[in-house]
């Protein structure tokens, strides 16, 4: 159930932005092998996960796989199916050595694949880092049943069933386990909880899905452990023969079979009853709709929502994990300035917040959202703090959850979706499969949409990480990227949709080294791009830096790791058929920003020389124009401008000019409507850019 309470325009444009959205993966991904930066990420996610697990109460079940497929603690034994002969789900004993469920020893380490631990001979294995992984643990492992893929491989399906459990008089069942995985290669996850129910020899099977507080997409690996925690009340609650299901399937939403890769790891399995009588929590506070558009962290002041179309966006994310529904729920939304005072506060009623057992649906959602036009905008750019708080009519258990805030700044120019507080990782290309001593095409970059009409993109601010310009053995290369704005009306996918480009030469002096996060870099468009609205035209843009062809050096960007809960983010990635597109819906969110007003840009090459060329002025111009450069030495210096066919047009040579800032004015009189280039030529260096003549 998704509650709205929206004003009746902002409803219905959240309605057509999500009828515009494009698919943005067409074809499965290919599998790509797990690095050990991956792995290190993944185990310190785990950790962070771990601290934050909440108890359940009376124990019904335990399982640590102690005892393998028999089954520990006196339960009974586990069983196995799938599509592959009874050899993807393995027992990992003590020692980390693999046994199939009839006892035969699989010879390796697991996860065992070509792709889960580097290359043959599979020499760098990445287990589970559960509590109790050192007396053993389960995992279902595609990528090993398929390697080496080049002798062939079959998309996977399978399950392992626990023995049969009796909740007779159990009014609530909760089940908790630790699991690792990565999936390949179509973005919803594979990995669900079966729950079965017997009654009268029949029994029926309902799906929960298992991927917990994991965002979804594929060659992303989970948190090293990532704990689960799962009511099935609805359907198990005072059932007396009931069996849990942990199924590896094709996940529906992606239409088709897909996944062939890497690992599910499963341990520490624990079904318990809840004892909290009254327990209202808030998981996630949004500043927009982040299921119909994006949310920023950063938004300029002129993109702010107007008061009179509702103001900001308010959404909260809740639910009840207590026995009892909680009625006459008040949720309160403020907003306080940097000093701490409320500057706008609004309510809303929530008549009942159904228990996970009393839901209207089974299986529940796993939370229900709320959306609130505040009716509140900014008097002035800073940052505000976006509080929510949820009260019902019952003392609540664990109050503390019950109040959630986030950070917002609104900004004079800068558009964005990263936390800068939080830059807690580095987003970098692969190794080429094809070229030696290469790296893949890749790219990072972010949705973006306007409220409001009259903004121009004129650049991008860009985090680049502490690789980004290194070559395979450590060393500095030239690195060659582009920035991009696509422009996008719901017609086609990013890749095939039109853009705009400026082309960069790296500097190692732009990168964020030893852990630093503040070295921001602006890069020009080489023209401003005005910026239409979604309610004008129906245009919403895509911004992102890229390198579209093999390289010999690494383009990286930070990034906060496991973010992107509103899938504003996009990489450039291979396909299965060895293409490469941008790929949607992935976890992290990368450090590049859209800028909406003139800064002073990094030039290429010309910026080391201390020389800068301006943007004419005004541009489209029309009669005159003038030109600005600034030069830090003595130099001879010509001007070249030419029509879009490439015709030199005019030639201003300036001589021996010295050190400082120089105009230079063009008679536009006579001169076509169009675009044109205008060429600084100062001892042999040349840099350009363009001008419109109206």
């Amino acid at each position: 159930m998704k509650t709205l309470s929206l004003f009746a325009g902002l409803a219905l444009c959240t309605t057509a932005v999500v009828a515009q959205r494009p698919a943005e993966i067409t074809k499965p991904a290919v599998p790509q092998a797990v690095t050990a930066e991956e792995a290190t990420a993944a185990r310190k996610a785990g950790i962070e996960a771990l601290n934050n697990v909440r108890g359940g109460g009376m124990t019904l079940f335990q399982e640590d796989f102690s005892n393998g497929f028999d089954g520990s603690n006196g339960n009974g034994a586990w069983t196995t199916a799938d599509n592959a002969d009874n050899s993807l789900w393995i027992w990992v004993a003590p020692g980390n050595q693999g046994y199939y469920a009839d006892g035969t020893e699989t010879g390796s380490a697991h996860p065992g694949g070509e792709f889960s631990t580097g290359n043959p001979p599979y020499s760098n294995y990445f287990p589970i880092e559960s509590t109790t992984a050192g007396n053993g643990w389960m995992v279902f492992d595609p990528d090993f049943y398929n390697s080496p893929i080049a002798d062939g491989y079959q998309d996977t399906e399978g399950s392992l069933t626990s023995p049969s459990m009796d909740f007779t008089g159990i009014a609530s069942v909760i089940v908790d386990w630790e699991s690792f995985f990565r999936y390949c290669c179509l973005p919803y996850a594979p990995v669900f909880l079966e729950v079965g129910t017997t009654v009268d020899g029949i029994t029926t099977w309902t799906t929960f899905d298992a991927h917990g507080s994991f965002i979804e997409s594929t060659n992303t690996a989970s948190a090293n452990p990532l704990p689960v925690s799962v009511d099935v009340s609805c359907v198990a609650a005072d059932q007396d023969s009931v069996n849990l299901r942990f199924a590896y399937r094709q996940a529906p939403e992606s239409q088709g079979s897909g996944y062939s890769h890497y690992y599910w790891g499963i341990d520490d399995v624990t079904v318990s009853s809840n004892d909290v009588m009254n327990d209202i929590e808030i998981t996630q506070v949004t500043n927009g709709d982040v299921f119909g558009v994006w949310e920023y962290r950063v938004t300029p002041g002129e993109q702010a929502i107007l008061e009179a179309d509702g103001g900001l966006v308010a959404g909260v994310m809740y639910r009840n994990v207590g026995l009892e529904n909680q009625t006459n729920v008040e949720v309160l939304v403020e907003i306080l300035d940097g000093s701490g005072a409320v500057v706008g506060s609004t309510t809303e009623i929530i008549d009942t917040v159904f228990t996970y057992a009393n839901a209207p649906t089974c299986p529940a959602n796993a939370q229900d959202t709320l959306y609130l036009a505040t009716g509140w905008e900014p008097a002035a750019n800073g940052t505000y703090n976006l509080r929510i708080t949820m009260t019902g009519d019952q003392e609540d258990a664990t109050p503390l959850n019950n109040v959630l805030a986030k950070d917002i700044v609104y900004t004079d120019d800068e558009y964005g979706h990263d936390d800068e507080n939080v830059l807690d990782g580095e987003l970098r290309p692969r190794e080429s499969d094809d070229f030696v001593d290469l790296f893949d095409p890749t790219g990072y970059g972010s949705f973006y949409h306007c409220p409001n009409a009259g903004s121009v993109a004129y650049g991008l601010a860009v985090k680049f990480g502490p690789n980004c310009g290194l070559d395979i053995a450590g060393g500095y290369d030239d690195l060659e990227f582009e920035t991009r704005l696509y422009t996008l009306d719901g017609t086609a996918t990013i890749t095939d949709s039109p853009f705009d480009a400026a082309y960069w030469v790296f500097d190692p002096d732009w990168a964020n080294l030893d852990g630093t996060t503040d070295i921001e870099i602006y890069l020009e468009f080489d023209d401003p791009i005005a910026l239409g609205t979604l309610a004008d035209d129906g245009n919403y843009y895509f911004a992102a830096v890229m390198s579209e062809f093999e390289s010999p050096t690494e383009l990286t960007v930070l990034a906060n790791l496991n973010s992107d809960s509103d899938n504003s983010t996009g990489r450039f990635s291979k396909t299965g058929d060895g293409n490469f597109v941008w790929f949607g819906s992935q976890t992290s969110t990368p450090a590049v920003r859209l800028i909406t007003s003139e800064r002073e840009a990094v030039e290429l090459l010309a910026n080391n020389q201390g020389i800068r060329l301006d943007q004419n002025m005004p541009n489209p111009a029309a009669g005159t124009t003038t030109i600005r450069f600034e030069i830090g030495q003595s130099h001879d210096v010509v001007l070249e401008v030419r029509d879009g066919m490439g015709r030199l047009v005019n030639t201003n040579d300036m001589g021996t000019l010295g050190a400082g800032l120089h105009t230079v004015e063009l008679n536009l009189d006579g001169w076509a409507s169009g675009l044109y280039t205008y060429t600084l030529q100062v001892d042999g260096l040349r840099t350009t850019k363009k001008m419109t003549v109206k």
